[in-house]
Order: C-alpha cells, then sequence, then structure tokens
C-alpha cells in the first residue's frame, strides 16, 4: 500500500523534528508564558492518545472488517480487496497508523532529564488526535456511501472499464492488425515446439510489448495456447513458437514475459473483472434481491459495450516492420457476452422478470454496439427466449419478454428473423 507507508515515513520524520525543537531548542521554555506542557502531564496525555488512536484504529477496521464479511457471503467475497485498494481507505489507514508511529515513539523518546518542558510534541500530539477523529468520522461515511450496492458496482464497472482501456485499447492496439507479411505461414504448418509454463497457477499478466520485441530479434512467430485468467499445470505447453532459422532459443527468457501466481487478478484480466459484477448479480438473484441484479446487469452491459467499441478482436500482433510475431487467442465478442451475461441467465432461467432485464438491456447495448457484433447479441437473445417457451405465468409476463424481444430485434435488423421464432 502506497498511502499508509509514504505518510508513516512523513510521521516518522516529524517525529525528529518536533523532538528536535523540544530538546535543542528548549521550546517549551520559550513559550511557557503562552502555551507549554511539563514533564508530567506530556507524559500523561501521549500516553493516553497512543492508547486511544491504537484502540480507535483497531475498532475502525474490526468493523469494516465484520460489515464486508457479510456483504462478500451476500455479493462477491471479492469486495473487500477492491474497498482496501481504493485510495480514501488507504489514506485513512495512513493516517491512523502514522498518528500511532508519532505518539508511540513521541512517548519513548520523552526525557525528563534533557528539558522539564515540551511544546512542540504535545501540541502536534493534540492535533493529530483530533485530525484522526476527523479521518474517523470520513471513513465511516466512505464506508456507508461505499456499501451501497450503486456505489459498490459503480466501482467495479470503473475498474473494467479502466482495463479495456489500458490493455485492450492503449496497450495492444498499436500492434494488432487485420492485413501483414505473413511470409512464414508455410513454417506454420509444421509442428511447432511448445514451451512449458513450468509452474502451475493463473496467468496474471503477459508483457506483450517485449515479447514482440524479443521475438523480432529471434525472427521467430509465436503463438499462445491460453488467455490471461486461465490456469496451467506446471507442465501444460503455454506458447507455441516457429523458428525458421533453426537456431538455439532462450526459451526461459519467455517464459519470464509471464506471470503466473496463485491467484486471478485485475489488471490485465478483463473477464475476472467483469465475474465481479456477475457474482453480484448471481447472489443478489439467490437473496431475492432483483433490484440489485438488474442494476449489476446494467453495468455488465457498459463493460461489454465498451469492449465492442474498442477492440477490433484481432488475434494478430506484429512488429514495427508489419511481421507477424504473436498469434493470440481467437476471441470475438459472444465470448464476452456470454461470459458477462450468459451466467446470470443461467442462474435467472426460472424468473421472467429478470430475463426480460436481460432483453432489455441487449437492446440498450445493441443501440451503442459495433454492428458487426448484432449478430451475436440477437443469437444470445434468441437463445434467452427459447428457454421461456412454456414458464410465462402470466399474459403481462409474456407481453413484457416478448415486447422486449421485438425491440432487439428493431434495433439490430432482424425482424425477420423474430416473425420466424414467433411462427415456431
Amino acid at each position: 500500500m502506497v498511502y499508509p507507508c509514504s505518510l508513516r515515513l512523513f510521521f516518522t520524520s516529524f517525529i525528529m523534528h518536533c523532538l528536535f525543537g523540544d530538546f535543542n531548542y528548549d521550546l517549551g521554555d520559550r513559550f511557557r508564558s503562552y502555551f507549554a506542557v511539563d514533564y508530567d502531564l506530556t507524559r500523561t496525555l501521549v500516553s493516553t492518545l497512543t492508547a486511544g488512536i491504537l484502540s480507535l484504529t483497531i475498532f475502525t477496521f474490526n468493523l469494516v472488517l465484520v460489515v464486508f464479511t457479510t456483504f462478500s457471503g451476500q455479493f462477491s467475497p471479492r469486495m473487500l480487496k477492491n474497498f482496501i485498494a481504493s485510495k480514501a481507505t488507504q489514506r485513512v489507514l495512513g493516517i491512523f497508523t502514522g498518528s500511532f508511529v508519532y505518539v508511540l515513539l513521541s512517548f519513548l523518546f520523552l526525557n525528563k532529564r534533557i528539558t522539564e518542558y515540551y511544546f512542540a510534541v504535545p501540541l502536534v500530539a493534540t492535533f493529530l488526535a483530533m485530525f484522526s477523529m476527523g479521518a474517523f468520522i470520513f471513513f465511516i461515511n466512505h464506508a456507508v456511501a461505499w456499501l451501497q450496492v450503486n456505489e459498490m458496482t459503480d466501482d467495479m464497472k470503473k475498474e473494467a472499464l479502466g482495463i479495456v482501456q489500458s490493455t485492450m485499447k492503449n496497450e495492444l492496439d498499436q500492434y494488432k492488425v487485420e492485413d501483414f507479411n505473413d511470409t512464414d505461414a508455410h513454417i506454420r504448418q509444421g509442428k511447432g515446439t511448445p514451451i512449458q509454463a513450468g509452474r502451475p497457477g493463473y496467468i496474471q499478466l503477459v508483457d506483450f510489448i517485449t515479447m514482440i520485441q524479443e521475438a523480432q530479434k529471434d525472427d521467430i512467430v509465436i503463438k499462445l495456447e491460453y488467455t490471461i485468467g486461465c490456469y496451467v499445470f506446471e507442465t501444460t505447453p503455454l506458447l507455441t513458437y516457429w523458428n525458421k532459422h533453426g537456431n538455439n532459443l532462450d526459451e526461459d527468457k519467455y517464459l519470464e514475459f509471464f506471470s503466473i501466481r496463485k491467484k486471478q487478478t485485475e489488471v490485465q484480466d478483463i473477464e475476472f473483472s467483469i465475474n465481479k459484477l456477475v457474482e453480484v448479480a448471481i447472489r443478489a438473484l439467490g437473496n431475492y434481491d432483483p433490484k440489485t441484479a438488474t442494476t449489476a446487469i446494467y453495468q455488465v452491459g457498459e463493460v461489454l459495450v465498451s469492449i465492442s467499441q474498442i477492440t477490433d478482436f484481432s488475434h494478430y500482433l506484429v512488429d514495427d516492420k508489419n511481421n507477424l510475431r504473436i498469434i493470440l487467442q481467437e476471441i470475438d465478442f459472444n465470448h464476452y457476452l456470454y461470459h458477462g451475461l450468459g451466467y446470470i441467465r443461467h442462474y435467472a432461467k426460472d424468473n421472467v422478470i429478470v430475463s426480460t432485464d436481460i432483453l432489455k438491456v441487449l437492446d440498450l447495448m445493441a443501440k451503442s454496439l459495433n454492428p458487426r457484433d448484432y449478430e451475436a447479441v440477437w443469437d444470445f437473445a434468441i437463445h434467452t427466449a427459447q428457454g421461456f417457451e412454456n414458464l410465462f405465468l402470466f399474459e403481462q409476463d409474456s407481453q413484457q419478454f416478448y415486447s422486449a424481444l421485438r425491440n432487439l430485434a428493431t434495433t439490430t435488423d432482424n425482424l425477420i428473423n423474430y416473425d420466424k421464432f414467433l411462427k415456431k
């Protein structure tokens, strides 16, 4: 955590300056006529604030952990990490721990033999105690606001949108192409050389840019057998390469471009980030909270729209000379659509109202999607509708459902297919 560490360093340096002012410049004697505290009162004050600030810190985060344990069971166990990683939380943590470090070390270095009266130490300690109380009030308000479902899902959505922008657009777009110099196509018809992962775990990060540069130097073509977020075994072929010159290749060098660990992270894994919103929707359905489920569904839809608008789903990466260097797994919009709304559809299969909301979200998405992805959206909607042919309890359920489906058909220019579906 950046904020707590930096604040602790700041407070440690600040302690030295306060003690130096009281010990070397006798600020207590100089300001005795205005404000100065003798040794006994200073020691009592600092010792009391040490215990008080520590108790405040422990109480605050114990309360948060209890609340989030409950919320993790209701929505998603990955919510706690998002909350702890927020800047506001880390700053408050830094204020609490920094204030505690200050009063603790001040209590340790107080010395009656050096000076009888103190000015800077008790004054700053009192100020930090008041500042910590203000931070405590701010933190409670922050936690209460963040615990609201709309705030939680919006925070997860922003995280997913950030990954889409940074990974899919900023990092890889300049290397993705449809047309390239495929002079080595005949070489790839043969059997390539696989490189095993070497250790089990989830693929967390891939350094694509450096890998392209090294592949250009070695004049090879690489195919990634798995995507970010996949779990691999120690003996799993992680990638395959074709070396047209037959030179000796440092295979370990290419394994260093992969970060494989025990758990998934959101840094480059857009599916894992979307899955947080999916978990919130599924847990909400299980807790009979359709409003929360609908909110999460709309947030997932916004992320899917961003994916459709930003990426062209090309799985070829080239170097600066337009030569093919990396072949990615073939992933299209239908893949993200299924992982985003497919799981929710499965758990909402007996809930006509939520399924109708899914169709409404699809229609809202279609109005902003790349027309290339209309077919994927329409196929998803048809498969959703096929599961509800005999589950409508009331006539209004049927009207709302098929009205939403017709609106989607109009948006995606599938009215003819809609009529064919009704005839069936």
